[in-house]
């Protein structure tokens, strides 16, 4: 997976929703070149990262993040509203969904993984965009987190039935760079990647056994699909 292009359309900050969870950083949307920093206990967004490549979300510590405006469907149609009502389709919550990570091939200092998320739940729901991403070591304590949201292909609702999936892809570095330890391992290795799916504001728990990420923990991350 090659990381796509940085658009330049303006897209809106993203709205800043408080959490439970023990996350911190900065969260970027590389494709407007914006920067909003995130406390302990707060959460943004579809999730975004300062970023290297494609467009999205950084974060120094992990980041847990929801959906930001400029990514939410509009509200009144059938698959895309949020909410009860006859015709309309409620969003996937978190207790609804169960997640994994498939990995992905390695070249080059560069990895990649698929980020999957599942429907447990009793009924049909949808995910839209990107969510947030941050990564925890084995005594929970929250790693730097840069989430960095690529641009292309461009969010788009994904209506899911009982046990279907939807999956992002995720791609990040091997090779220490800015913000780095310069011997050994970049930075210390994860055991968990703390997910919130998007517009949620708690996060699911998925093993990590993928190594340290460089970079200060960026992760670049496609929007979800299909």
């Amino acid at each position: 997976m090659t990381p796509s292009p940085v658009r330049a359309a303006a897209v809106l900050l993203p709205v800043l929703v408080v959490c439970a969870c023990s996350f911190r950083g900065s969260v970027t949307d590389a494709q407007a070149g914006s920067t909003a920093t995130h406390s302990p206990g707060t959460s943004a967004g579809t999730g975004a990262t300062t970023g290297r490549t494609s467009g999205g979300t950084p974060t120094t510590g992990a980041v847990g993040l929801s959906t930001t405006t400029a990514d939410r469907p509009p509200a009144g149609g059938s698959a895309n509203a949020t909410g009860g009502g006859a015709g309309r389709v409620d969003r996937c919550h978190t207790s609804e969904l169960t997640g994994r990570l498939v990995t992905g091939g390695a070249a080059a200092g560069n990895r990649y993984a698929t980020l999957v998320l599942r429907n447990t739940g009793g009924q049909q729901c949808t995910v839209h965009g990107y969510g947030g991403l941050g990564l925890v070591d084995s005594s929970g304590r929250a790693l730097p987190t840069r989430q960095v949201r690529a641009g292309s292909p461009a969010p788009a609702t994904v209506l899911l039935t009982p046990g279907t999936t939807v999956s992002a892809q995720l791609h990040w570095g091997a090779v220490p760079g800015p913000g780095d330890t310069p011997s050994g391992d970049c930075q210390p290795a994860p055991a968990t990647l703390r997910v919130i799916p998007p517009d949620e504001t708690d996060p699911l728990s998925v093993p990590w056994n993928l190594g340290s990420v460089c970079e200060g923990g960026t992760i670049d991350q496609r929007a979800y699909t299909r």
